[in-house]
């Protein structure tokens, strides 16, 4: 089979074996795969990211130094089935957990395992337990939004919300995009979304943000002052209760990179709860006094369940056409290397679909 082959940067298509289906294991054809903003930084220098998920206890996750296979995001079609694995017949469409439990008892992240590949191949293992089926109303490119649709579903979730919160969203890339989509069908707002980008923040505003900015827009402030949480200590110890309409604010750092994290503070009601998405791969600094007298609280999640991964598909299936703007284009296994440099420069993309068969 071709597959896309990651080895010391570079991308090179390579003519590996095929796969051959363990009890449990379905053999699938990947029909797409979304590029995740994780690709790009293991594109970019996975011993820095690989040593943190070795640090954290993720046995299973690649070691850079050998090859690797990408690709999490996937939709795909059942080729054939292994040992007690009926669930599926041959040719049906499905979405899974990027999660697979190999013979040996070890849990391997599949798209960062050296032992099997990713979905940017023109076939793939996945486990019959982690998989869902897609309803004949999701079309490929949309199915292939699940994965990291469930990150944000697990995000939101994470905020512990509810009708009293007002929500900020800073970084309208593919994961804010998902996380305003996302508390926009929970019938949850008001959202302001803070993007440097004229094109994300007209997405951001088609997906149901209530207000969208550029950062250091003094009206940012007004902003949250108008939901009665003011950003400064004084100003909050003044409002008078009865005229404050949110108790709580929430703001998503869907970006993360150095000093994000002690701008959003400067920049957060106090007593606001910061949710950190975006992965910062360098070392930063926060000033813990400063969080402490506004009374932040910091939370940092990774990942999803099993039943957040699938109210992720339901939430898609419920409105088809709603994320239909995310998909900027497919690709096909020979383009990546050139399709990962325009990603890491910026620019129109939002998400890029990769297709083993183009």
């Amino acid at each position: 089979m071709r597959a896309a082959l990651f080895h010391e940067g570079r991308f090179s298509i390579q003519r590996l074996a095929e796969p051959s289906p363990g009890a449990g294991h379905l053999l699938v054809r990947p029909i797409a795969c979304g590029i995740c903003g994780s690709d790009l930084s293991i594109r970019k220098d996975a011993p820095h990211l690989c040593d943190v998920l070795h640090r954290a206890g993720f046995r299973g996750f690649m070691d850079p130094a050998q090859p690797v296979v990408m690709g999490h995001e996937f939709v795909c079609e059942v080729l054939d089935r292994g040992k007690d694995a009926r669930k599926f017949a041959k040719g049906q469409r499905l979405v899974a957990l990027p999660f697979l439990q190999d013979a040996r008892g070890g849990l391997q992240l599949l798209g960062y395992s050296n032992a099997y590949n990713g979905a940017f191949a023109e076939m793939m293992l996945i486990d019959e337990a982690s998989a869902l089926p897609v309803p004949d109303v999701v079309d490929d490119d949309l199915a292939a939004l699940t994965e990291p649709l469930a990150v944000a579903v697990h995000a939101v979730a994470a905020a512990r919300p509810d009708k009293d919160c007002a929500f900020g969203v800073v970084g309208c890339g593919p994961v804010g995009l998902f996380v305003i989509a996302r508390l926009k069908a929970l019938g949850l707002g008001p959202v302001i979304a803070i993007e440097p980008d004229p094109a994300r923040r007209a997405l951001a505003e088609q997906l149901g943000a209530d207000v969208v900015t550029a950062p250091d827009d003094p009206g940012n402030d007004r902003w949250w002052a108008g939901q009665g949480l003011p950003v400064g200590l004084s100003d909050a110890m003044a409002v008078d209760p009865v005229t404050r309409r949110r108790s709580r604010a929430v703001i998503f750092d869907c970006v993360g990179k150095p000093g994000l994290l002690m701008g959003i503070a400067r920049g957060a009601p106090v007593g606001a709860t910061i949710i950190g998405i975006g992965t910062c791969k360098d070392d930063d600094r926060i000033e813990p006094a400063f969080l402490l007298q506004k009374g932040l609280c910091l939370h940092f999640v990774f990942a999803y369940s099993p039943a957040e991964f699938g109210e992720a598909l339901a939430m898609i299936a419920r409105a088809p056409g709603h994320l239909a703007a995310m998909v900027s284009r497919q690709v096909g296994l020979g383009d990546l290397d050139a399709t990962f440099d325009a990603l890491a420069r910026g620019g129109g993309d939002v998400k890029v679909l990769v297709r083993p068969d183009l």
